[in-house]
């Protein structure tokens, strides 16, 4: 048993758990959608309380909804719990091998050159820059507003999102948000999609053959192999003509290609396309989701819209947007209103871990191997942790001395593994919700019509607002 486990006695062990029955050899496989993963696991925690067991496979799983045994395992990895033990090898399949997927020493070993490079004292300077790709976000909302046209904000976001990772990580302004036609975009939205359909398949068929969805998955990784690897040698070239990059390199990707161990040792190229790999996946989904959630939401909630505008109005005056840094301080109503929104559309709403030795956690006996599923929404919509839990209220994250049970299921991860880009991510939501206060009004289409599809991260679908110039 694990040294790191609490003292508290074990009096339940994977068998003891209540959970939904399955076939023979495939578990509960059959019984899970892709699309809709988060929402079969809620309700079986509905119907079965937490924990409760399921298999996929001949793999054991315990998923979990208190937040206390939810906190207890991400604050204890990577030593009594990492990642699903899959996870990094589908991910290498995917040639995403790098921050995301590592563990261990080589973890600890990638995540001190992100850090580096992600620091505060990288994201400040940013800012102007930030500013100006929110201004193109704005002027082409504004082209919208003027036609009556219906706006595929996720769409928009997501342009929005490449085009401040790449020039951010990479120093490369790919300027989508003023083009039209294929985006790289498209093809990084197969990586989480196919992550997430591998992760929860009974056994890994594509090893032996390809479906179509497998075969389209192939035609993305070419494309977008193609994009960072482009992106790579662009970098080499300016290092190369510039020596002094080699001992304050300007961004992430620049970092990874000088880092070396304190043997040495570099990063190798494979390496380095992982990470800039995985900066294009997690700068764009995350970011781009959360901001599209908190705009449904606003959309269907004109008092709570109008309280945000008018609080924003108040610290920016004139200015169409956050473009002062010292003001961000000023503006925890949006704050306020991503909190809320992360409670009730967590983009994030299933976190997955496996036991890395025999430990407890809680109550529970767990085996070396056995599968985590964390549902991060269960727990934030109970009223015993929240008053009107149904209801989007923003204000109850602006109540002085109000302390809830649990905080809001944020999209940076927790414990030891928190996102290095939280920093970026934060201040590109600040922007653009500053810049949609100051100048529009939200208006919703067919708002019952907007579904949740669970792609790794919780992706709406059907989602599409009218934009109206506001008149101050």
């Amino acid at each position: 048993m694990s040294t790191q486990a609490q003292s508290t006695q074990p009096t339940r062990r994977f068998a003891d758990l209540p959970g939904p029955s399955g076939l023979p050899m495939l578990g509960n496989a059959l019984q899970i959608q892709t699309s809709r993963l988060h929402l079969t696991m809620e309700h079986w925690a509905e119907e079965f309380g937490t924990p409760y067991g399921i298999r996929l496979g001949n793999q054991k799983a315990v998923v979990v909804s208190d937040p206390e045994w939810i906190a207890e395992a991400l604050r204890e990895r990577p030593h009594r719990f990492r990642r699903f033990a899959s996870m990094e090898r589908i991910a290498e399949e995917l040639g995403v091998i790098g921050l995301f997927s590592a563990e261990g020493e080589t973890w600890k070993r990638h995540r001190r050159a992100w850090m580096k490079a992600l620091s505060v004292h990288h994201v400040k300077p940013f800012f102007e820059q930030l500013s100006q790709i929110t201004a193109r976000l704005q002027k082409r909302w504004e082209a919208a507003a003027d036609t009556g046209e219906a706006v595929d904000v996720q769409a928009d976001l997501m342009r929005y999102t490449v085009d401040v990772t790449t020039l951010f990580a990479f120093g490369v302004d790919t300027n989508t948000l003023e083009q039209e036609g294929d985006r790289i975009q498209q093809h990084l939205a197969q990586f989480f999609y196919m992550l997430n359909r591998r992760l929860s398949a009974p056994f890994p068929y594509w090893r032996w053959f390809k479906l179509p969805v497998d075969r389209r998955l192939d035609k993305s990784i070419a494309i977008v192999r193609e994009f960072v690897n482009s992106t790579i040698a662009e970098a080499r070239q300016r290092i190369e003509a510039n020596p002094e990059l080699a001992q304050q390199p300007t961004n992430l990707l620049e970092a990874l290609i000088v880092a070396r161990d304190e043997d040495g040792s570099a990063f190798t190229d494979i390496e380095i396309f992982g990470n800039t790999l995985t900066a294009l996946l997690a700068g764009e989904d995350t970011t781009a989701n959360t901001l599209s959630w908190m705009i449904h939401l606003l959309s269907q909630h004109p008092g709570e819209q109008k309280k945000l505008q008018d609080s924003v109005d108040a610290v920016l005056g004139n200015a169409p947007m956050w473009s002062r840094l010292e003001d961000g301080e000023q503006l925890k109503p949006i704050d306020a209103v991503m909190s809320e929104t992360l409670r009730l559309k967590p983009v994030a709403p299933l976190l997955f871990l496996c036991a890395v030795e025999d430990t407890v956690l809680g109550d529970l006996e767990l085996e070396g191997g056995t599968n985590l599923i964390m549902t991060m929404r269960t727990a934030a919509v109970d009223e015993q942790n929240y008053e009107q839990p149904e209801v989007f209220n923003p204000q109850r994250w602006l109540e002085e001395k109000k302390v809830f049970a649990i905080q809001p299921p944020m999209p940076f991860g927790g414990g030891p593994r928190m996102c290095p880009g939280r920093s970026l991510a934060q201040m590109e939501i600040k922007s653009v919700t500053s810049m949609l206060a100051r100048n529009f009004d939200i208006e919703a289409i067919d708002a019952d019509a907007v579904g949740e599809n669970h792609s790794f991260t919780l992706m709406p679908s059907n989602l599409k607002v009218r934009f109206h110039r506001r008149n101050s």
